[in-house]
C-alpha cells in the first residue's frame, strides 16, 4: 500500500524549517558563550556523528515495524533537542541539544523510504526529489525567520519556536499519517551498515559518493557563519537571505525542472555536471567581493546539490528490495552523517588557520565527486538492477 504523503510531506517541511532557523544563530552563540573554533566544530559534528551508528538501525527498525511509529518517534526527540536548545546557557548545552538531534535525525531516512513504497523505479526521483522540495521548503524559510528571531528576540525564543514546528509534525502525522501496516514489511536479515553493502556492493561507490558531497555542505555551513562576519562583517540576518536564497533555488529546479532534466540525460552526466557546479561555488565564496557574488556562488552551489542529491538516491533505491528501502536510506543518511562530521571538524580547525582552506578543500571534493560519478553510476542509467542477490 502506498503512503499518504502529503501529512508526511508536511511533517518533513516543518522539522526541517525549525532544523534550519538554528543554523544562522548557533555558530555565533556558541562563539558568544566562549567555544573556540574547534569546540563549534564538534557542537555540529555531533548530531552526525550520532546519525552515523543510529540512523541505519531506525531505519531496518521502520522495515520490521513499520514507518509511522519510527517516524513520530524520531521527529518527537527533534521537537526534544531543540527545546535543549532553548534552554542552554554554556557550550556543552548546545553539545547535548545536537547530540539529542542526532538520535531523532533518522526521520528523514524514514520519510525517504515511505516516499518510495509502492513506487516504480521510474518514478523514485521525481518521488524523492517530491520529498526533497518539502525539505527545502523548510529550509528556504527557516534560515531568513531564524536570522530575524535570534536578532530580534533571542537564541531561546528562537529554540522554543523550532521545538513547537517539529512537534506541530509530530500531532499532523498522528493524526493524518497513512503508512503501511506492519506486516506489509519484514525484514528477517542481518541488517546494518556493513550488512546492507556486503549484499548490495554496487552501493558502496554511491554511498561514496553521498558521503563526499555532505563533507562538502558541512564544510560551507560549519563556518560560513564565521566568514561572514570575518570577510564582510555580516551577521546572521545576511545568512538566513543566503541560505533561505539557496534552498529556494532547489526546491525549484526539483519540483519544476527535475523530472525534465532526468528524462533528457542519464544519471551519470547529471552527476557529473551537479558536482561541478557545486566545486565551482564552493570555491569561489571566499574570493567574493561582496553580497552579490555570494549570491552567485551560493546560486552555482545549490543547483548543483538540487539535481545530484535526488540523483544519488534514486540510485541506490533502485538496487535494493523494497523491503529493505528503510534499511537503505539510513545507511545513506549515516554515510551522509560522515561527511557532516568531518566537515565541521575539519572546517573549524582550518578556518582558524585561512579563512579560505575550507572552502578551497570543499571544492576540491566536489571535483573528485565529479571524476568519481561516472564509474560509480555506470550500467544505472534505465537498467533494472538484480534486486535478489545470492547470500
Amino acid at each position: 500500500m502506498r503512503v499518504s504523503a502529503w501529512p508526511l510531506i508536511i511533517a518533513v517541511a516543518l522539522d526541517m524549517m525549525g532544523f534550519a532557523m538554528i543554523i544562522p544563530d548557533i555558530q555565533l552563540r556558541a562563539e558568544g558563550l566562549g567555544a573556540p573554533g574547534w569546540m563549534i566544530g564538534a557542537i555540529l559534528a555531533s548530531t552526525f556523528v550520532i546519525q552515523f551508528f543510529i540512523s541505519p538501525w531506525w531505519g531496518a527498525r521502520s522495515d520490521r515495524l513499520g514507518r509511522k511509529n519510527v517516524f513520530l518517534f524520531c521527529t518527537s526527540l527533534s521537537a526534544i533537542s531543540m527545546a535543549l536548545y532553548a534552554m542552554a546557557d554554556a557550550p556543552g548545552w548546545l553539545l547535548l541539544s545536537r547530540i539529542l538531534a542526532g538520535f531523532g535525525a533518522a526521520n528523514i531516512a524514514v520519510a525517504q523510504a515511505s516516499v518510495v513504497d509502492g513506487e516504480t523505479h521510474e518514478d523514485r526521483t521525481p518521488a524523492l526529489a517530491r520529498l526533497s522540495a518539502a525539505q527545502n521548503f523548510g529550509m528556504i524559510l527557516g534560515p531568513g525567520l531564524g536570522g530575524w528571531i535570534a536578532t530580534a528576540i533571542g537564541s531561546s525564543q528562537l529554540g522554543w519556536i523550532a521545538c513547537g514546528l517539529s512537534a506541530l509534525g509530530v500531532l499532523i502525522v498522528a493524526i493524518k499519517g497513512q503508512f503501511p501496516a506492519v506486516e506489509e514489511i519484514s525484514t528477517r536479515r542481518a541488517f546494518g551498515f556493513g550488512a546492507l553493502l556486503k549484499s548490495f556492493p554496487h552501493l558502496v561507490p554511491l554511498v561514496v559518493l553521498a558521503a563526499i558531497a555532505w563533507f562538502s555542505l558541512s564544510a560551507l555551513e560549519g563556518t560560513f557563519g564565521r566568514l561572514l562576519k570575518a570577510e564582510w562583517g555580516y551577521g546572521s540576518f545576511e545568512f538566513g537571505m543566503l541560505f533561505s536564497f539557496e534552498s529556494a533555488l532547489i526546491l525549484l529546479v526539483q519540483a519544476v525542472f527535475l523530472t525534465v532534466i532526468t528524462k533528457r540525460f542519464k544519471p551519470r552526466m547529471i552527476l557529473v555536471v551537479g558536482y561541478l557546479f557545486q566545486g565551482l561555488g564552493l570555491a569561489m565564496t571566499p574570493f567574493a567581493p561582496g553580497l552579490a557574488v555570494l549570491f552567485l556562488c551560493s546560486g552555482l552551489y545549490a543547483f548543483g546539490v538540487s539535481v545530484a542529491n535526488p540523483t544519488v538516491n534514486a540510485l541506490c533505491s533502485q538496487q535494493v528490495p523494497d523491503d529493505r528501502q528503510g534499511e537503505l536510506f539510513g545507511v545513506l543518511q549515516s554515510a551522509r552523517s560522515v561527511g557532516f562530521a568531518l566537515g565541521p571538524l575539519l572546517g573549524g580547525i582550518l578556518f582558524d588557520w585561512k579563512h579560505a582552506a575550507p572552502y578551497l578543500l570543499a571544492g576540491g571534493v566536489c571535483l573528485f565527486a565529479a571524476m568519481l560519478a561516472p564509474w560509480a553510476s555506470r550500467n544505472r542509467g534505465g537498467e533494472t538492477p538484480n534486486l535478489h542477490p545470492g547470500n
